[in-house]
């Protein structure tokens, strides 16, 4: 049976993640990597929070807002390492105002540095991608 405190502390560690992206707050969001991290999105792969970080900003540039709404997750926990998943929601809209919506899914590594629970390998795929109606006023999160 997993520890609920690791599971509670990744939980955590996603909520952050979010949050950030959310925010669009790049520093809080690459605090969540290892240094040595490495992110796979749908099939661009990067390696090391700096990298990562790069790779993200590149990606945020081109919209107007990205919302990710996190859902149901599940984790295998092995002393100082750990494997999961979690599926999200996202709504986005570019800057040319095309908006989007996507069902998609983080597979994930963790490993535990210093006491505390970080992103070792994120893979990131697409479940569904498609219209969303989203013409209202967007307010910017600070």
């Amino acid at each position: 049976m997993n520890n609920i405190e690791d599971e509670l502390t990744l939980q955590d560690l996603m909520a952050t993640y979010v949050d950030a992206a959310n925010r669009r707050d790049g520093n809080a969001w690459a605090s969540t990597w290892a240094e040595d991290g490495c992110w796979n999105l749908m099939g661009m792969e990067v390696e090391g929070r700096e990298a990562i970080l790069a790779l993200w900003r590149q990606v945020l540039a081109g919209f107007e807002f990205a919302v990710l709404m996190p859902s149901s997750h599940r984790f295998e926990i092995n002393s100082d390492r750990a494997t999961g998943h979690w599926y999200l929601q996202e709504f986005t809209r570019d800057l040319e105002g095309q908006s989007m919506f996507a069902l998609s899914r983080y597979d994930d590594e963790y490993v535990r540095v210093n006491g505390r629970w970080l992103f070792k390998r994120r893979s990131y795929q697409f479940i569904y991608q498609g219209p969303a109606e989203l013409p209202g006023d967007y307010t910017a999160l600070g």
